[in-house]
């Protein structure tokens, strides 16, 4: 069964990583999917179209499955919440 986010899953998303080309947001989004991952790119509509706002581009988790995805893509990170 597939899992359907409600509005309570989406406070429990986090950002793993911040890019500068949409481009990269989207390889290491596909490296996660294939994995298993569900993830989402935020903020690439626009960058090359308007330039300017590159380095607005994030690449987002589940909270449950962030210390998993940090493992799989190079130069992620996030740090826990108490």
């Amino acid at each position: 069964m597939t899992h359907q986010p409600n509005q309570d899953d989406r406070s429990r998303l986090v950002v793993i990583k911040r890019y500068t080309m949409p481009q990269e947001a989207w390889l290491d989004a596909d490296l996660l999917r294939s994995r298993g991952i569900e993830c989402e790119v935020d903020g690439a509509t626009g960058g090359g179209v308007l330039p300017f706002i590159q380095g607005q581009v994030s690449l987002i988790v589940p909270r449950a499955a962030a210390s998993e995805a940090v493992r799989i893509v190079p130069g992620a990170a996030w740090q826990e919440e108490d």
